[in-house]
């Protein structure tokens, strides 16, 4: 396990989502010498993606990339800890559990890559919150009888998803300018309430490297959500 990989938690977040998960047969099928393997490789998996994430950061120039990738690891590994805690709740109301010592050793080792993550590349996770505002900071109002919808993206990253959903064939309509026009005038944003169909297009055809970041942020979250319904 000595080369980097290209997604360095693919084993952890294997053994999370799909062996682990009781909705999925694998769970079942698993015995004590199994078991014993991955209690075994859990601490071993949690020091190569520290070693993964400190040669990737190291690798990088700019300070924009390396939020982005340290961002991209925490919010990963928050989401694989949420997952575990869950299967660890679910295990205690239901009684003994074979399980239980592999779970609370992933819980604490992901925690564990959570400290690490947090102690050595805050000043990198603080500004990173910046571009996703929890609350909008303008009023949202109906104009013109029509509700908005507040998109938690910028206008430039919202042109960047809509032409990708057009081009994608994932929306349909006659042309990409429609799709525009009857998406954008519902949906306001946290630095705009208004926003222009055709003002909002025109950015799709020019993206910078954070607003193509900031999407693939929003998409890889998206798919996460979708693995575990």
């Amino acid at each position: 396990m000595s080369t980097a990989r290209t997604y360095s938690l693919e084993w952890l977040d294997a053994l999370i989502s799909v062996t682990l998960n009781p909705a999925r047969q694998y769970r079942k099928e698993l015995r004590a010498e199994d078991i014993a393997f991955l209690l075994e490789n859990v601490s071993v998996e949690s020091q190569q993606v520290e070693q993964e994430l400190n040669d990737k950061v190291f690798a990088l120039f700019k300070d924009n990339q390396v939020r982005h990738l340290v961002q991209k690891y925490h919010t990963a590994l928050t989401h694989l800890k949420e997952q575990a805690m869950g299967y660890l709740n679910r295990a205690a109301a239901a009684g003994p559990d074979p399980f239980r010592e592999l779970e609370e050793r992933i819980v604490s080792s992901v925690s564990n890559l959570l400290t690490f993550i947090e102690q050595r590349y805050s000043h990198y996770l603080s500004p990173a919150t910046e571009d996703l505002p929890e609350m909008p900071v303008v009023q949202l109002k109906p104009s013109h009888d029509r509700m908005k919808i507040y998109c938690n993206l910028s206008g430039d990253q919202l042109a960047l998803m809509l032409r990708a959903a057009d081009e994608a064939q994932i929306l349909k309509a006659r042309s990409m300018n429609a799709v525009f026009k009857a998406i954008v005038p519902h949906l306001a944003t946290a630095q705009r309430n208004e926003l222009s169909a055709d003002a909002i297009r025109s950015k799709a055809y020019s993206p910078e490297e954070p607003d193509r970041q900031a999407c693939i942020s929003a998409l890889e979250n998206m798919i996460r959500k979708i693995k575990d319904y």
